[in-house]
Protein backbone atom coordinates (compact mmCIF):
# COMPACT_ATOMS: atom_id res chain seq x y z
CA UNK A 1 0.00 0.00 0.00
CA UNK A 2 1.49 3.28 -1.19
CA UNK A 3 0.86 5.59 1.25
CA UNK A 4 3.98 7.90 0.83
CA UNK A 5 1.70 10.89 -0.88
CA UNK A 6 -0.86 11.35 1.75
CA UNK A 7 0.48 12.77 4.63
CA UNK A 8 -2.04 13.59 7.89
CA UNK A 9 -1.43 17.03 10.05
CA UNK A 10 -2.96 16.25 13.52
CA UNK A 11 -3.50 19.42 15.23
CA UNK A 12 -4.24 17.80 19.04
CA UNK A 13 -3.79 18.54 22.65
CA UNK A 14 -2.18 16.57 25.15
CA UNK A 15 -4.80 14.23 25.69
CA UNK A 16 -6.06 10.71 24.28
CA UNK A 17 -8.17 12.44 21.55
CA UNK A 18 -4.98 12.62 19.98
CA UNK A 19 -3.23 9.74 20.85
CA UNK A 20 -5.96 7.63 19.32
CA UNK A 21 -5.23 9.66 15.61
CA UNK A 22 -1.45 9.30 16.07
CA UNK A 23 -1.84 5.48 16.74
CA UNK A 24 -4.45 4.51 13.89
CA UNK A 25 -2.32 6.78 11.27
CA UNK A 26 1.09 5.23 12.73
CA UNK A 27 -0.69 1.86 12.39
CA UNK A 28 -1.76 2.17 8.78
CA UNK A 29 2.21 3.27 8.15
CA UNK A 30 0.83 7.31 7.26
CA UNK A 31 3.40 9.64 7.42
CA UNK A 32 2.53 12.66 10.21
CA UNK A 33 3.34 15.88 11.73
CA UNK A 34 1.73 16.43 14.88
CA UNK A 35 1.31 20.33 15.95
CA UNK A 36 0.55 19.75 19.78
CA UNK A 37 -0.83 22.98 22.04
CA UNK A 38 -0.13 22.80 25.32
CA UNK A 39 2.09 23.63 28.05
CA UNK A 40 3.14 20.35 29.20
CA UNK A 41 2.47 17.23 27.80
CA UNK A 42 0.75 15.96 30.55
CA UNK A 43 -0.39 12.76 28.67
CA UNK A 44 3.02 12.46 27.08
CA UNK A 45 1.68 12.25 23.18
CA UNK A 46 4.56 12.94 21.83
CA UNK A 47 6.30 9.97 23.39
CA UNK A 48 4.37 7.84 20.62
CA UNK A 49 6.31 5.33 18.40
CA UNK A 50 4.80 6.90 15.39
CA UNK A 51 5.72 10.64 15.71
CA UNK A 52 9.64 11.12 14.43
CA UNK A 53 10.88 14.16 16.92
CA UNK A 54 11.65 16.60 14.07
CA UNK A 55 7.82 16.45 12.96
CA UNK A 56 5.99 17.85 16.28
CA UNK A 57 5.78 21.42 16.60
CA UNK A 58 4.68 22.59 20.18
CA UNK A 59 2.56 25.61 20.54
CA UNK A 60 1.11 27.26 23.35
CA UNK A 61 -1.63 29.77 21.98
CA UNK A 62 -3.69 28.45 19.32
CA UNK A 63 -2.95 31.21 17.16
CA UNK A 64 0.73 30.05 16.80
CA UNK A 65 -0.92 27.32 14.65
CA UNK A 66 -1.01 29.72 11.40
CA UNK A 67 2.56 30.18 11.33
CA UNK A 68 3.39 26.69 11.56
CA UNK A 69 0.91 26.16 9.04
CA UNK A 70 2.11 28.36 6.50
CA UNK A 71 5.35 26.63 6.99
CA UNK A 72 3.90 23.35 5.44
CA UNK A 73 2.04 24.66 2.00
CA UNK A 74 4.67 24.17 0.09
CA UNK A 75 5.30 20.36 1.24
CA UNK A 76 5.18 17.43 -1.35
CA UNK A 77 2.16 15.30 -0.93
CA UNK A 78 -1.47 15.23 -0.50
CA UNK A 79 -1.65 17.40 3.35
CA UNK A 80 -4.84 16.72 5.37
CA UNK A 81 -5.84 18.43 8.55
CA UNK A 82 -7.05 16.47 11.23
CA UNK A 83 -8.16 17.94 14.35
CA UNK A 84 -8.50 16.59 17.70
CA UNK A 85 -10.26 19.15 20.03
CA UNK A 86 -12.46 22.03 19.92
CA UNK A 87 -10.37 25.30 20.12
CA UNK A 88 -8.88 23.99 16.83
CA UNK A 89 -11.65 22.54 15.06
CA UNK A 90 -13.19 26.33 15.55
CA UNK A 91 -9.75 27.37 14.75
CA UNK A 92 -9.21 25.87 10.94
CA UNK A 93 -12.68 26.77 10.56
CA UNK A 94 -12.18 29.96 10.47
CA UNK A 95 -9.01 29.75 8.73
CA UNK A 96 -11.00 27.73 5.36
CA UNK A 97 -10.37 30.06 3.15
CA UNK A 98 -6.33 30.52 3.00
CA UNK A 99 -5.94 27.25 3.94
CA UNK A 100 -7.92 24.84 1.75
CA UNK A 101 -6.03 25.52 -1.24
CA UNK A 102 -2.60 23.76 0.23
CA UNK A 103 -4.24 21.05 2.57
CA UNK A 104 -7.28 19.06 2.70
CA UNK A 105 -9.31 20.98 5.31
CA UNK A 106 -12.51 20.08 7.37
CA UNK A 107 -15.25 22.00 5.20
CA UNK A 108 -13.35 21.91 1.41
CA UNK A 109 -12.86 26.37 2.20
CA UNK A 110 -16.00 26.48 3.25
CA UNK A 111 -17.39 27.10 6.91
CA UNK A 112 -19.07 24.65 9.32
CA UNK A 113 -19.83 28.41 11.42
CA UNK A 114 -22.90 27.97 13.76
CA UNK A 115 -23.19 24.59 13.81
CA UNK A 116 -20.46 24.71 16.59
CA UNK A 117 -23.46 25.81 18.31
CA UNK A 118 -25.55 22.75 19.68
CA UNK A 119 -28.71 24.51 19.38
CA UNK A 120 -27.96 24.98 16.06
CA UNK A 121 -26.96 21.39 15.50
CA UNK A 122 -30.10 20.40 17.15
CA UNK A 123 -32.31 22.39 15.08
CA UNK A 124 -30.49 20.79 11.84
CA UNK A 125 -30.89 17.62 13.34
CA UNK A 126 -34.52 17.99 13.76
CA UNK A 127 -34.52 19.64 9.70
CA UNK A 128 -33.16 16.04 8.85
CA UNK A 129 -35.41 13.42 10.36
CA UNK A 130 -33.62 12.93 13.60
CA UNK A 131 -35.24 12.62 16.91
CA UNK A 132 -34.12 15.34 19.26
CA UNK A 133 -35.16 15.86 23.19
CA UNK A 134 -36.77 19.31 23.60
CA UNK A 135 -34.34 22.30 24.08
CA UNK A 136 -33.90 25.87 24.61
CA UNK A 137 -31.06 28.27 24.67
CA UNK A 138 -30.31 29.51 28.35
CA UNK A 139 -27.70 32.86 29.36
CA UNK A 140 -26.64 32.91 32.83
CA UNK A 141 -27.84 36.67 32.84
CA UNK A 142 -31.40 35.14 31.89
CA UNK A 143 -34.00 34.74 34.58
CA UNK A 144 -34.59 30.77 35.51
CA UNK A 145 -38.62 31.32 35.46
CA UNK A 146 -38.29 32.01 31.72
CA UNK A 147 -37.69 27.99 31.19
CA UNK A 148 -40.43 26.26 28.95
CA UNK A 149 -39.31 23.06 29.58
CA UNK A 150 -40.55 20.51 32.24
CA UNK A 151 -38.00 18.93 35.06
CA UNK A 152 -36.08 17.35 35.09
CA UNK A 153 -33.53 19.09 32.65
CA UNK A 154 -29.92 18.91 31.35
CA UNK A 155 -28.16 21.64 31.76
CA UNK A 156 -24.70 22.13 29.89
CA UNK A 157 -22.59 24.43 27.83
CA UNK A 158 -23.75 25.96 23.82
CA UNK A 159 -20.20 25.85 22.73
CA UNK A 160 -17.75 22.79 23.94
CA UNK A 161 -15.12 24.88 24.04
CA UNK A 162 -16.51 27.75 26.54
CA UNK A 163 -17.40 25.05 29.17
CA UNK A 164 -15.61 22.12 30.52
CA UNK A 165 -17.41 18.69 32.23
CA UNK A 166 -17.84 20.34 35.57
CA UNK A 167 -20.89 22.86 34.18
CA UNK A 168 -23.18 20.16 32.79
CA UNK A 169 -26.02 19.09 35.40
CA UNK A 170 -28.89 17.06 35.68
CA UNK A 171 -31.33 19.24 37.16
CA UNK A 172 -34.56 17.26 39.08
CA UNK A 173 -36.05 20.45 40.44
CA UNK A 174 -35.81 24.26 40.05
CA UNK A 175 -33.50 24.19 43.33
CA UNK A 176 -31.25 22.01 41.46
CA UNK A 177 -30.96 24.54 38.80
CA UNK A 178 -30.65 27.33 40.51
CA UNK A 179 -27.72 25.84 42.46
CA UNK A 180 -26.24 24.90 39.13
CA UNK A 181 -25.97 28.10 37.81
CA UNK A 182 -24.07 29.45 41.35
CA UNK A 183 -21.35 26.90 40.90
CA UNK A 184 -17.97 28.80 39.76
CA UNK A 185 -17.56 28.75 36.11
CA UNK A 186 -16.16 30.67 33.12
CA UNK A 187 -19.36 29.58 31.15
CA UNK A 188 -22.03 31.90 30.11
CA UNK A 189 -23.96 30.52 27.10
CA UNK A 190 -25.97 27.10 27.85
CA UNK A 191 -28.31 24.83 26.22
CA UNK A 192 -31.11 23.55 28.19
CA UNK A 193 -32.35 19.55 27.01
CA UNK A 194 -35.67 17.39 28.16
CA UNK A 195 -33.49 14.85 30.49
CA UNK A 196 -33.55 11.55 28.59
CA UNK A 197 -33.38 8.57 31.85
CA UNK A 198 -31.60 6.65 28.96
CA UNK A 199 -31.33 3.08 28.82
CA UNK A 200 -27.79 3.65 27.33
CA UNK A 201 -25.63 6.52 25.62
CA UNK A 202 -24.24 5.54 22.30
CA UNK A 203 -21.28 7.20 20.92
CA UNK A 204 -20.69 6.56 17.19
CA UNK A 205 -17.67 6.90 15.37
CA UNK A 206 -17.72 7.85 12.12
CA UNK A 207 -15.91 9.95 9.22
CA UNK A 208 -16.94 11.62 6.17
CA UNK A 209 -14.79 11.42 2.68
CA UNK A 210 -15.32 12.52 -0.28
CA UNK A 211 -17.08 8.90 -1.22
CA UNK A 212 -19.29 9.87 1.91
CA UNK A 213 -20.38 9.00 5.35
CA UNK A 214 -19.25 6.34 6.91
CA UNK A 215 -19.85 4.59 10.25
CA UNK A 216 -18.00 2.08 11.75
CA UNK A 217 -20.13 1.37 14.70
CA UNK A 218 -20.63 3.00 18.30
CA UNK A 219 -19.24 2.45 21.53
CA UNK A 220 -22.15 1.44 23.86
CA UNK A 221 -21.01 2.77 27.20
CA UNK A 222 -21.81 0.80 30.72
CA UNK A 223 -19.95 2.99 33.21
CA UNK A 224 -19.28 6.60 32.61
CA UNK A 225 -17.41 8.83 35.29
CA UNK A 226 -18.64 11.05 36.87
CA UNK A 227 -21.90 8.77 37.00
CA UNK A 228 -23.95 9.43 34.25
CA UNK A 229 -22.71 12.74 32.69
CA UNK A 230 -19.24 12.05 32.61
CA UNK A 231 -16.52 10.83 30.12
CA UNK A 232 -17.05 7.03 28.73
CA UNK A 233 -15.04 4.84 31.74
CA UNK A 234 -16.28 1.39 29.97
CA UNK A 235 -17.52 0.37 27.36
CA UNK A 236 -18.74 -2.07 24.48
CA UNK A 237 -17.80 -1.26 20.54
CA UNK A 238 -20.68 -2.44 18.64
CA UNK A 239 -20.13 -2.70 14.86
CA UNK A 240 -22.84 -0.58 13.08
CA UNK A 241 -25.07 -3.67 11.94
CA UNK A 242 -26.14 -4.78 15.51
CA UNK A 243 -27.37 -0.99 15.76
CA UNK A 244 -30.77 0.85 14.36
CA UNK A 245 -28.98 4.34 13.52
CA UNK A 246 -30.59 6.70 11.20
CA UNK A 247 -27.97 6.31 8.82
CA UNK A 248 -30.03 9.02 6.04
CA UNK A 249 -30.72 11.42 8.60
CA UNK A 250 -26.42 11.66 9.27
CA UNK A 251 -26.38 12.02 5.32
CA UNK A 252 -28.24 14.50 5.41
CA UNK A 253 -26.76 16.22 8.56
CA UNK A 254 -23.41 16.43 6.97
CA UNK A 255 -24.31 17.02 3.89
CA UNK A 256 -25.80 20.02 5.18
CA UNK A 257 -23.01 20.91 7.95
CA UNK A 258 -19.91 20.49 4.89
CA UNK A 259 -18.12 18.81 7.29
CA UNK A 260 -14.73 16.21 6.37
CA UNK A 261 -13.12 13.93 8.66
CA UNK A 262 -13.50 12.00 11.67
CA UNK A 263 -16.11 12.72 14.38
CA UNK A 264 -18.34 11.06 16.39
CA UNK A 265 -22.47 11.52 16.86
CA UNK A 266 -24.08 11.04 20.76
CA UNK A 267 -27.31 9.28 21.14
CA UNK A 268 -29.58 8.57 24.12
CA UNK A 269 -31.07 5.37 23.71
CA UNK A 270 -34.65 5.04 25.27
CA UNK A 271 -38.07 2.73 24.12
CA UNK A 272 -36.25 1.74 20.46
CA UNK A 273 -35.48 5.18 19.87
CA UNK A 274 -32.19 7.48 19.88
CA UNK A 275 -32.00 10.90 20.44
CA UNK A 276 -29.62 12.97 18.70
CA UNK A 277 -27.61 15.22 21.34
CA UNK A 278 -24.69 16.17 19.68
CA UNK A 279 -21.59 15.56 16.48
CA UNK A 280 -18.11 16.58 17.41
CA UNK A 281 -16.92 18.06 14.28
CA UNK A 282 -12.95 16.78 15.29
CA UNK A 283 -11.65 13.18 16.69
CA UNK A 284 -11.81 11.65 19.83
CA UNK A 285 -9.72 9.43 22.32
CA UNK A 286 -12.77 6.13 21.55
CA UNK A 287 -12.16 6.62 17.89
CA UNK A 288 -9.38 4.45 18.75
CA UNK A 289 -12.53 1.90 19.72
CA UNK A 290 -13.16 1.41 16.03
CA UNK A 291 -9.28 0.73 15.13
CA UNK A 292 -9.03 -2.15 17.21
CA UNK A 293 -12.29 -3.33 16.19
CA UNK A 294 -11.12 -3.63 12.32
CA UNK A 295 -12.26 -0.36 11.36
CA UNK A 296 -9.34 2.44 10.76
CA UNK A 297 -11.27 5.28 10.24
CA UNK A 298 -8.10 8.20 10.22
CA UNK A 299 -6.14 5.96 7.62
CA UNK A 300 -9.67 5.45 5.53
CA UNK A 301 -10.04 8.76 5.34
CA UNK A 302 -6.37 10.31 4.87
CA UNK A 303 -5.27 7.46 2.09
CA UNK A 304 -8.37 6.87 -0.19
CA UNK A 305 -6.34 3.24 -1.37
CA UNK A 306 -6.62 2.39 2.20
CA UNK A 307 -9.79 -0.43 2.63
CA UNK A 308 -11.75 -1.74 5.77
CA UNK A 309 -13.45 -5.40 5.62
CA UNK A 310 -16.82 -3.89 6.79
CA UNK A 311 -18.20 -7.59 7.11
CA UNK A 312 -15.61 -8.13 9.65
CA UNK A 313 -15.74 -5.32 11.89
CA UNK A 314 -15.49 -7.14 15.71
CA UNK A 315 -16.85 -5.89 19.02
CA UNK A 316 -14.59 -4.72 21.38
CA UNK A 317 -14.63 -4.01 24.79
CA UNK A 318 -12.70 -0.41 25.61
CA UNK A 319 -11.83 0.99 29.22
CA UNK A 320 -9.82 4.33 30.56
CA UNK A 321 -8.71 1.89 33.39
CA UNK A 322 -8.26 4.93 35.27
CA UNK A 323 -11.58 6.91 35.89
CA UNK A 324 -13.08 3.14 35.53
CA UNK A 325 -11.21 2.12 38.68
CA UNK A 326 -12.39 4.82 40.97
CA UNK A 327 -15.81 2.79 40.87
CA UNK A 328 -13.91 0.12 42.78
CA UNK A 329 -12.33 3.02 44.72
CA UNK A 330 -15.74 4.03 46.43
CA UNK A 331 -17.42 0.47 46.23
CA UNK A 332 -19.74 0.74 43.90
CA UNK A 333 -17.88 -2.00 41.65
CA UNK A 334 -16.54 -5.35 43.23
CA UNK A 335 -12.97 -5.40 42.49
CA UNK A 336 -13.94 -9.16 41.07
CA UNK A 337 -16.31 -7.62 38.89
CA UNK A 338 -13.74 -5.20 37.60
CA UNK A 339 -11.30 -7.41 36.92
CA UNK A 340 -13.49 -9.49 35.35
CA UNK A 341 -14.12 -6.78 33.05
CA UNK A 342 -10.59 -5.34 32.65
CA UNK A 343 -9.49 -8.94 31.47
CA UNK A 344 -12.06 -8.88 28.39
CA UNK A 345 -11.17 -5.61 27.34
CA UNK A 346 -8.90 -4.82 24.44
CA UNK A 347 -8.72 -1.78 23.73
CA UNK A 348 -7.20 0.54 26.48
CA UNK A 349 -7.61 4.33 26.19
CA UNK A 350 -5.07 4.89 28.32
CA UNK A 351 -2.65 2.01 27.33
CA UNK A 352 -1.54 0.78 23.87
CA UNK A 353 0.89 -2.64 24.09
CA UNK A 354 1.98 -1.53 20.62
CA UNK A 355 2.58 2.12 21.39
CA UNK A 356 3.59 1.78 25.27
CA UNK A 357 5.51 4.63 26.06
CA UNK A 358 3.18 7.74 26.28
CA UNK A 359 1.88 5.60 29.05
CA UNK A 360 5.22 4.44 30.66
CA UNK A 361 6.75 8.24 30.61
CA UNK A 362 3.27 8.90 32.43
CA UNK A 363 4.17 6.77 35.14
CA UNK A 364 7.72 7.20 35.48
CA UNK A 365 6.84 11.23 35.89
CA UNK A 366 4.56 10.58 38.57
CA UNK A 367 7.12 8.54 40.45
CA UNK A 368 9.73 11.59 39.87
CA UNK A 369 7.63 14.36 41.26
CA UNK A 370 7.17 11.52 44.10
CA UNK A 371 9.94 11.33 45.27
CA UNK A 372 11.09 15.34 44.55
CA UNK A 373 8.43 16.30 47.58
Amino acid sequence: MNTSLHIAIVIGDSTHNTLSAVRSLGEAGIEQYLILKCEEDTCFVAKSKYLKKNRVQYIQSIDECFSVLEKMKEMEGIKTIICTFDEAAVFIDSLEKELAPYFRTPAKGKTIGSLFNKDEQCKLAIQCGLTVPRSQIFHRTDKIDSICIDYPILLKPLYSTQGEKSDIHICYVFQDLKSALKEESHCKDFILQEFINKEYELDCIGVRTEKGVFLSGAVRKIRHYPYLIGAGAYGLFLPLKELNIDIPGLERFFEHAGYYGPFSVEFLHKDNKNYFMEVNFRNEGLAYASTAAGANLHAFYVNPDYTIDWQHIRRTYMMNYSIDFLYVKNGDVSLRLWLKDFMRTRCFINFNWRDPMPTVCYYLHKIKKRFQR
